[in-house]
Parts: structure tokens; C-alpha cells; sequence
């Protein structure tokens, strides 16, 4: 077993000391790999979580997860039918994925997702949300074939898991004090710009632009992604602050 030998008060001590010194996402990453491995973890996703049909992809933070997943989950726009996701944005205490509950004749996606995950290894997880200041939701999510779900350890996880997203968190911010060089199409430079101006919806700007709404949000999600930002709004301040837009 995972715990069998596993002082979890020391381990997650150890590792929330050590944040304080790793200067890189990829570090960070590292040091957490690590540290889930002797607690029977293979895989974690730290990620903000919006509310469906908003891709969560730009928002992830720091992504140890398999890249096949990633891209299967990507393509097949997972999101929307996740069943753990859609428990995460409903719970405030940590849970293991087990107890995400759905009915699979009635959301059959969200059947085939969980023996999807199933297939990359990502058998069974352990998920802490977080609630961020501005009240949006965000998460720390974990997986394995063996997990250790000792309660003690799913306690240290907890308090693993508020440290990591708070790392994550003031890394980006300190990444996006360097300069970004220009990468935005004029098209996402156009929504951009559009949706920069508050009184304008996305209705709106497809209007405006004789384009689909399901247009406007792929080239928002584009452009949020290019700038590595975290939400369309933090796009926006991005793309200002290095020129891309003016409005």
C-alpha cells in the first residue's frame, strides 16, 4: 500500500517548504509528481474550471496529466459532459471521483469519459476545488490505478493541493510581467478589440462581424490561449498591456 510507510503530516510540510523556493511551473511540477507518486498517484491537473460551454483548456495551470488524454479530452470536448468537473463546480470539500454519481443511460458521455480515463491509467482520483477570490472555481485533481485514500492522506493532499494552486497562480502572474511578443491573427486582434468594449456580447460582435456566435467564442479561446491567459477577460487586459489591441 501507498501509506504503508508514509509520515503524510511530514511529506506535505516538506513540499509546501519547498514552493517557496522552485522559481518554475515545471519544478513545481516535478517536486508534486514526486511527492503523489509515493501516495499512489500517476497523473494531476491543477485548473481553473468555467462554466460549460467555455473550454477549460486555457485554463489549466500546471498539467502533469497523460498528453494522449489530453488531446482525446480536447477533441472530443470532453468538458461539458465531465462528470467530475460538473461535481467539482457544485462541491466545496475535496472528494474522490467515485463520488461524482451519474446515471449512465441518461449521460452516456459521461460514462464513456470516466472508461476513457480509465484507459490512460486514470482509473481513480481525488479532486480538492478551490474557490478563488473572485469567486470563480478552480481545482487540484489527481489519479491512479492504487491510491492511497487513507484519510490522513487525503487530508495532506488537501492542504498540498491549496499551496500548489496558490504557486500556480503567482507564477503565471510573474510570467505575465514579461514581455509577450505579437501572435494574435487580425481576426482574434478584431474580436478581441470588439470584446474589449463592454457593452458588446458576443451576439453582438457576430453580428457586427457577420460571423457565428460559436465562431466568436473558438477565436476568443484562440486568442486566450495564445496569450496564455486564464479567462477572456485576462486575454483582453493581456492583449492591451503588450499592444495586440487598443480600444
Amino acid at each position: 500500500m501507498p501509506g504503508a510507510s508514509v509520515d503524510y503530516v511530514r511529506l506535505a510540510f516538506d513540499l509546501i517548504d519547498e514552493f517557496n523556493q522552485l522559481a518554475s511551473a515545471e519544478r513545481v511540477m516535478d517536486r508534486m509528481t514526486a511527492v503523489l507518486a509515493r501516495l499512489g498517484y500517476t497523473a494531476f491537473l491543477v485548473t481553473g474550471l468555467p462554466e460549460p460551454p467555455e473550454r477549460v483548456e486555457p485554463h489549466f495551470l500546471l498539467n502533469r496529466f497523460p498528453p494522449d488524454w489530453i488531446k482525446l479530452y480536447s477533441e472530443r470536448n470532453y468538458y461539458p459532459d465531465d462528470p467530475v468537473a460538473a461535481h467539482c463546480r457544485r462541491s466545496l470539500d475535496p472528494f474522490e471521483w467515485s463520488e461524482a454519481t451519474y446515471d449512465a443511460e441518461r449521460w452516456p458521455r459521461a460514462a464513456e469519459i470516466m472508461a476513457r480515463a480509465a484507459d490512460f491509467g486514470l482509473e481513480k482520483g481525488f479532486l480538492v476545488p478551490i474557490i478563488r477570490g473572485n469567486g470563480l472555481h478552480a481545482c487540484v485533481t489527481m489519479a491512479g490505478q492504487h491510491p492511497d485514500f487513507d484519510p490522513l492522506a487525503k487530508r495532506a493532499i488537501h492542504l498540498i493541493s491549496m499551496y500548489a494552486h496558490a504557486k500556480a497562480v503567482a507564477l503565471r502572474r510573474s510570467d505575465r510581467l514579461k514581455p509577450i511578443p505579437a501572435r494574435l491573427s487580425e481576426r482574434e486582434r478584431e474580436v478581441l478589440t470588439w470584446a474589449a468594449r463592454g457593452e458588446k456580447t458576443t451576439w453582438d460582435i457576430s453580428t457586427i462581424l457577420r460571423i457565428s456566435e460559436g465562431t466568436v467564442n473558438r477565436i476568443i479561446a484562440r486568442a486566450v490561449h495564445k496569450l496564455d491567459a486564464t479567462s477572456r477577460m485576462q486575454a483582453i487586459i493581456d492583449a492591451i498591456r503588450v499592444g495586440e489591441i487598443r480600444v
